[in-house]
């Protein structure tokens, strides 16, 4: 496979450090990629256990990623680099959920029924998010758009299999119940009887699985 760093026209693109990772997270770094700002999330320079572990996160946000491209809201993929330990993809501005939400009340309602359909495509695509309770994973575009982004721990499913009939309908629910995590505490007026009743429901149920 290219290593899109080095398919990268010129000389080797200037690289800006955003974030340094822990022991085990990956260091997020700025650079210019075709043009436009990319987000380069790398494991290259961590430990070897971590750079083991990184290797298979960073599989399976590229599988992931490659499934959904295409949807409006979902970060495009340009593809592995660094030996696998790093993953090169459009970087996605926006705010973080929350801190639209307080600062736009009033766009609310568009909001969610807009983050509803994007997690609806993403699953109709087989793929499961399960760390949308992190509302880092969640930006809002100025202009209102949802995005998702960090599919490190995602799940991909192939149509027909044990899996997808068996544990996807789980993880999607897991999905939905992190958007209605956000709806009640962002704009609990908007939420119905039932959604109530099912965020209720999974809160009890939360307790029972290690994506919280």
């Amino acid at each position: 496979m290219t290593n899109p760093l080095e398919a990268a026209a010129g000389s080797a693109p200037a690289v800006k450090v955003i974030r340094r990772g822990g022991w085990f997270k990956a260091d997020i770094k700025k650079l210019s990629f075709g043009g436009e700002d990319a987000i380069l999330k790398d494991f290259s320079g961590k430990s070897w256990p971590a750079r083991l572990l990184g290797r298979r996160q960073v599989a399976q946000e590229v599988r992931a990623l490659r499934r959904l491209q295409g949807i409006a809201g979902i970060p495009r993929c340009y593809g592995e680099a660094e030996g696998g330990a790093a993953v090169l993809m459009e970087r996605m501005d926006g705010e973080w959920i929350t801190q639209f939400c307080g600062s736009r009340p009033e766009e609310a309602p568009p909001l969610f029924d807009r983050l509803v359909r994007l997690l609806a495509a993403i699953h109709a695509r087989g793929v499961a998010h399960i760390d949308l309770r992190k509302r880092d994973n969640i930006l809002v575009q100025a202009d209102g758009t949802p995005c998702i982004i960090d599919f490190n721990a995602s799940f991909c499913f192939e149509p027909a299999t044990p899996g997808a009939r068996l544990l996807f309908p789980l993880l999607r629910r897991i999905d939905d119940s992190a958007v209605l995590k956000w709806k009640s505490r962002l704009a609990p007026h908007l939420m119905t009887a039932a959604e109530w009743r099912e965020h209720r429901r999974m809160s009890l149920l939360r307790k029972l699985w290690i994506f919280n």
